[in-house]
Parts: C-alpha cells; sequence; structure tokens
C-alpha cells in the first residue's frame, strides 16, 4: 500500500503525527510511505527508514519567489501512484497540493480542520473523537484504514509507543558528544525559551531569575550544566543568552546551532528540558525523555505532552483566559526583561521560585 503524508509544517506539529506513522507500519508493515514538507521541518524525516521518501517544499512556498521549485516538487511527487493520501493539516496550502494530486483523499471533517476550505479537496472527512492532538491524528489513520477495509483493529499507544524511533547518524552523535567532551558537560538540564506566538512565551526575565535561583544552589551547580538552547532562532533565547554573556557565569553554556537531530540526540542524553509550548518540547515527549512543559493559552490536554507519563503530570499549565489568542487580551504584549509587571501577560503567574523548587525536587537535589 503506497500512502502520503501531507503535514508540511510545523516541527511541532510534524512530531505529533509521527506516532500516527508508526501506527500504520505497524498495522501494515508493508506500507511504503511518502511524506510532504517543508525544508524547516524536513531534518526530522529526511533518511528514516520509516519513510520511504520525503518531498521538501521551500517555506512559503506558494509564495511568487518558490513558485517554479513548488510545481516541479508536485510533478515529482505526481509520478507515485497513492492508494491513500492523508492531510493532518486542513490548512489552504495543503488544500492546494490535494487539488494537483491523484489518490484516495482523506482528511478531517470542518468542524475538525482551520481552514473549511480545505475540506473541497477531501474524498473522505473524518470526524475524530479526540482529546490530545495526537489521538486527533491517530484517528485520521484508524478511520482512513477501517474504510478501506485494511484493518479490523487499533492497537493501544502504550503498545504502539514502543516501537517509536527516530534513526540519528553516528556523524550527527559525534558532533553533539564531542561538544559536550569539549566543554566537560557530562549531567545537563536544557531550557528551551523559545516559542512561536508571544503569548506561549515564558518572560525572559523569568527565565533569568530561573537561572540564577538554580545556580545559588551548591548541589545543583556540582551535579549539573545549564545548556541554553535557540539563541539563534528567536529573541527570546537571544537576549537571555546576550545577558548572560554580559554578565559572566560559568555553569550556563549557550548552544551553537544544531540541526533537529542532532538536538533530538541532545535531548535524549539530558536530564531533563524545560519549555514552552514548542517543537523541542514535543520532541522530548515522542523520544519518551523527562520534561516540564509551561502552557499558557494553548492547552496542555490537547496540544501537550500525551506519551510520557511522567511529562504528562509535571506539565504547567497557567490560568489564562485567552485561549488560542496570540497576543493576551487582544494587547501585543512584550516578552523582554523590561516588562515583568506587565499585568496582561498571564504566564507572569508562574514564578520563577516555584519552578526553581519543582526541579530540585525532579533531579533529587
Amino acid at each position: 500500500m503506497n500512502i502520503l503524508i501531507i503535514r508540511v509544517s510545523a516541527i511541532g506539529d510534524v512530531v505529533h503525527t509521527l506516532p500516527a506513522i508508526f501506527l500504520i507500519k505497524h498495522l501494515i508493515p508493508e506500507s511504503k510511505i511518502d511524506w510532504v514538507v517543508q525544508k524547516k521541518a524536513s531534518q526530522l524525516l529526511t533518511n528514516q527508514k520509516f519513510l520511504n521518501q520525503v518531498f521538501v517544499l521551500p517555506d512559503n512556498y506558494l509564495s511568487i519567489k518558490n513558485l517554479t521549485k513548488t510545481i516541479q516538487i508536485i510533478k515529482n511527487i505526481k509520478q507515485n501512484n497513492y492508494d491513500l493520501i492523508l492531510d493532518f493539516q486542513g490548512l489552504f496550502k495543503t488544500a492546494v497540493l490535494l487539488y494537483f494530486l491523484n489518490g484516495k483523499k482523506y482528511g478531517f471533517d470542518k468542524n475538525n480542520t482551520r481552514d473549511k476550505f480545505s475540506c473541497y479537496f477531501t474524498d473522505k472527512k473524518i470526524t475524530p473523537n479526540y482529546k490530545n492532538i495526537i489521538e486527533k491524528n491517530l484517528s485520521l489513520v484508524t478511520n482512513s484504514l477501517f474504510n478501506l477495509k485494511k484493518i479490523t483493529f487499533c492497537p493501544v499507544i502504550n503498545h504502539l509507543k514502543n516501537n517509536f524511533n527516530l534513526s540519528i547518524q553516528e556523524q550527527d552523535q559525534n558532533i553533539i558528544n564531542s561538544w559536550l567532551n569539549k566543554d566537560n558537560i557530562k549531567n545537563f538540564v536544557l531550557l528551551s525559551p523559545n516559542t512561536t506566538w508571544e503569548s506561549k512565551h515564558w518572560p525572559e526575565d523569568s527565565w533569568i531569575k530561573l537561572i540564577k535561583i538554580l545556580n545559588l544552589n551548591n548541589n545543583f551547580i556540582n551535579n549539573y550544566k545549564i545548556i541554553l538552547l535557540g539563541k539563534n532562532f528567536g529573541e527570546s533565547a537571544k537576549n537571555i543568552a546576550n545577558y548572560f554573556n554580559n554578565n559572566s557565569n560559568n555553569n550556563i553554556v549557550i548552544a551553537p546551532d544544531f540541526n533537529l537531530l542532532q538536538l533530538a540526540y541532545l535531548i535524549k542524553k539530558s536530564k531533563l528540558l524545560i519549555a514552552p509550548d514548542t517543537g523541542l518540547l514535543h520532541l522530548a515527549d515522542f523520544l519518551q525523555k523527562n520534561s516540564i512543559g509551561i502552557f499558557g493559552p494553548t492547552k496542555a490536554f490537547k496540544h501537550g505532552p500525551y506519551l510520557h507519563e511522567f511529562n504528562i503530570k509535571n506539565v504547567e499549565q497557567i490560568e489564562c483566559p485567552h485561549d488560542y489568542q496570540k497576543s493576551h487580551n487582544n494587547t501585543k504584549i512584550k516578552i523582554n526583561i523590561k516588562n515583568s509587571s506587565n499585568i496582561l501577560n498571564c504566564m507572569y503567574k508562574l514564578s520563577p521560585e516555584y519552578l526553581a523548587k519543582k526541579i530540585f525536587k525532579i533531579i533529587g537535589e
């Protein structure tokens, strides 16, 4: 059975789709699965044994400057015959792809897609029964395969996740190991402050205060290093890194640019990851590595950890009335260190002192 997966972005959403792919391989081991994805998230998928082909679209692939390349990639995809095409995203930009492709097309119904327009280009619309987004993605697979009479049962997630795996090239492992050895880093905690929406950020001054509290604990600094991720990928990590570069602190290490698979390997070697609702948090959950997720306007029960029980229990859901708004109270919020008094930002409700105490308890200090 030849299957095409359409989930073009973003990194966290791609990670949330991976369990559905392992479900397909579990139910139909001989299936050949291709995936269409944008460049930014493609590093996670290339050279993975569970995929046959990965078609990498440019980021913003419908823009005028990328149109020629996009058309060529669509032509390459059309050379394959697919028994099933699954659109996990339900956006205008994925509907454009569906329009040009041949095969039985399945997606979510109009109440479960962000762009109802996309439903016009699917042959079957699935109404998922779910709480967490991973369940939603699994339901698209099971409903589609049931409809096509390819399966008669579905395994529970606890059984399925034993098969989850990401292949990480030895070269990528060596890059991480060499970097850790160079800086004599053995045990470490990862901090990943960056995320997309401004409203999902935990404020920069809260991150800075957390780091200071951790580094005042002798037991902690004698046993763990802090590694800050994302310096060159977002303003939050960049500002925090600059703060500590200007204020000498030997127990915090600013990570250089690593690709996604190198970061996956770094996460696998870590003691703990602390992050808001962002791709690396979801990657840690897929890898079943311990994390503390910080959620505010997005809901952890729906978009948060689902695969690793530790992560489900230790997520921090901040009370926030601004459900799924990109800014708090429809006012553009500030996330830099000068705005700790901004009462509109619900994320300040989580105190650095509380989070530090939780970290100490988890790592046994």
